[in-house]
């Protein structure tokens, strides 16, 4: 019996990519006057930069296992 290996999509690490790398540059540019008006902002500006570290980890870690080569 072959056990036939479904091969994961790449389209959701890209996604993920794209959605983190945008959110950053959010949080670099368009928080960045925000964040100096208050401290609140300034959290959330940080939250933002935590959660696309996040998803910019993910992403590429999925699209290095996706795009190895078996050995």
């Amino acid at each position: 019996m072959s056990a036939a290996r479904r091969v994961a999509s790449p389209v959701i690490p890209v996604i993920g990519l794209i959605l983190g790398v945008a959110g950053g540059l959010l949080a670099n540019y368009t928080l960045d006057h925000l964040a100096d008006t208050s401290d609140t902002w300034h959290q959330i500006q940080h939250g933002t930069f935590f959660v696309s570290g996040i998803l910019v980890g993910y992403a590429l870690t999925a699209l290095y296992l996706h795009f190895r080569k078996s050995a």
